[in-house]
């Protein structure tokens, strides 16, 4: 408990002082805060779903996307396939951490030998995909990205809120 309560304090204090600029998709109407000093937009994807982040030395990536669900998918599924770490023979990733609510869920873990979190949000038939990968000797932006995603992306869609000072483009 200690941990994690000086794990929050720590990120508050980080946090407070970023600067963030809003990306917002307007095909799947979803929107992130991201720290505009870490990370930086690659662009749009070609079919407008969604924008991938890097940060300078490309240690940390944000991917951020939306998809129809026309496979009529559950989220229970989906989480169910998503928190695999592959087959026994041919694992893909390590699961550490796995959580499934009403219409979102979080797996996290470590792949390739980066820290991964994901969360995908289920709404309106549309899913929406946030994905981050952080090399693990970076804690800094562990710790930094890790809470933009636990604070900016909540069970409505309404992605983000004020945690340091916001920009717009």
């Amino acid at each position: 408990m200690f941990l994690v309560v000086s794990l929050f304090l720590l990120a508050q204090s980080v946090l407070a002082d970023d600067v963030y600029h809003i990306y917002h998709n307007p095909r799947f109407d979803y929107s992130i805060a991201y720290p505009k000093d870490i990370l930086y937009p690659q662009g749009e994807s070609d079919n407008g779903d969604g924008q991938k982040f890097l940060s300078k030395d490309a240690d940390a990536s944000l991917i951020v996307y939306g998809s129809n669900n026309a496979l009529s998918q559950s989220l229970e599924d989906l989480y169910l396939e998503e928190s695999r770490g592959g087959t026994h023979e041919k694992p893909t990733k390590v699961v550490t951490y796995k959580v499934l609510k009403n219409n979102w869920f979080v797996v996290s873990g470590y792949k390739s030998g980066k820290v991964f979190y994901q969360k995908t949000i289920l709404n309106k038939n549309q899913f929406k995909f946030f994905t981050l990968n952080i090399l693990k000797a970076r804690k800094r932006f562990t710790i930094q990205l890790l809470k933009i995603l636990q604070l900016h992306l909540n069970d409505n869609c309404s992605l983000y809120r004020r945690v340091g000072r916001i920009e717009r483009d």
